[in-house]
């Protein structure tokens, strides 16, 4: 029910608490948690992200996933307020994903887009960024958007770098 149906399973987490809740049960809940958070992220919806990855642990404090997940999405949010001073807590939730997982290039492409936010001109520290993300496990889609970057950042400090000559 927890892969197939974990909605429903959600449903009745509250009726399963008051019954109280054996291990096979609680390993479900878990599991349904982290399945529906891993929709909301594809979504893009992380604050119903945040909501079922915090409730993943609740359940299973020491969650490596649930931990992973809740630094990007935190990472994320604050990405997208665009304020400096967040934008470098970004970077530092982003670093803590690393810790997670590191093998993991994700963290790594997003950290880069974080310092292109801040408006950064150290090139260097960006391509590092994406360069470190290529060099790990990253999905396809992910992969395509690194060496793009890449692509528009390297061009973009050349065009500086011909400007000021």
């Amino acid at each position: 029910m927890a892969i197939d149906l974990p909605h429903e399973l959600i449903a009745i987490e509250d009726s399963l608490i008051n019954q109280g809740l054996n291990k096979k049960n609680q390993e479900a809940l878990v599991l349904a948690h982290k399945n529906i958070g891993l929709e909301h992220m594809v979504k893009k919806d992380y604050i119903g992200a945040k909501a079922h990855f915090s409730n993943v642990l609740n359940y299973s404090y020491n969650d490596s996933i649930a931990q992973y997940n809740l630094y990007m999405i935190n990472g994320h949010l604050l990405r997208k307020t665009g304020n400096k001073e967040k934008l470098w807590d970004a970077i530092e939730l982003y670093y803590k994903a690393v810790r997670m997982q590191p093998l993991n290039g994700e963290p790594y492409f997003f950290i880069g887009k974080a310092y292109q936010s801040l408006g950064n001109k150290d090139f260097d520290l960006i391509l590092e960024s994406y360069q470190n993300a290529l060099g790990l496990q990253l999905s396809e889609e992910i992969k395509k958007k690194v060496e793009g970057e890449i692509s528009l950042v390297s061009d973009r400090e050349k065009r500086l770098k011909e400007f000021w000559k």
